[in-house]
């Protein structure tokens, strides 16, 4: 019989600067692990993120340089836990990459995906976003296949397209993560019925 699993998906909220988003992980983190947990899931931009109307301005740093990083890899490495790093802004010439990480518990990247569907739309309200404009697109499918289990690494956005999850779920994913800073709106209409449908189709 195969032992459970005990993972704590963190929900931090959105912050201005990396230094507030560390302060704001570590305890929840340091929480999971007293009560158990071997790995972690965080949201999409819990590096930090701020909102200017339509506009999102996440906090950006190179990644052998990225603080939030940084700090959850030495967080790994401590505690001999497992990290799902949602997603961090990186630096990537004039634009970001929308970045997600898989950390292993001795505190070593052992995976990277980055966001591959960009959030480019015109809501009914008359809020217009484009993604693309500050972020560059990913090209892969990612797969963590870590010892404990096989992750499928998406972000966000990536939840309106079907094929990913089923390519994922063909690959051998156990688990599908799709950390999200979805908005009110298309939040409160979609977000549920959307993972639904992802899990009743894989």
């Amino acid at each position: 019989m195969t032992a459970p699993l005990h993972i704590a998906c963190l929900q931090t909220r959105p912050m201005a600067t990396m230094s507030a988003a560390i302060d704001e992980a570590l305890p929840m983190a340091k929480a999971a692990v007293n009560a158990g947990a071997k790995m972690l899931f965080l949201p999409e931009y819990c590096g930090g993120l701020v909102s200017d109307g339509a506009r999102l301005h996440p906090p950006a740093a190179p990644e052998e340089d990225h603080a939030v990083l940084g700090a959850m890899r030495d967080f790994a490495a401590k505690h001999r836990v497992w990290i799902s790093v949602g997603s961090v802004a990186v630096s990537s010439g004039d634009k970001i990459i929308n970045r997600g990480f898989m950390i292993d518990d001795a505190g070593d990247v052992f995976g990277r995906y980055d966001k591959i569907h960009l959030f480019d739309v015109n809501l009914n309200d008359g809020a217009v976003y484009r993604e693309s404009d500050t972020v560059e697109r990913g090209g892969m499918a990612v797969l963590h296949d870590t010892p404990l289990v096989s992750v499928g690494h998406t972000i966000c956005y990536d939840l309106r397209f079907p094929a990913l999850y089923r390519d994922l779920a063909q690959s051998g994913a156990q688990v599908l993560a799709c950390p999200a800073a979805f908005t009110k709106m298309t939040g409160e209409a979609h977000w549920h019925v959307l993972l639904r449908a992802r899990a009743i189709e894989t």
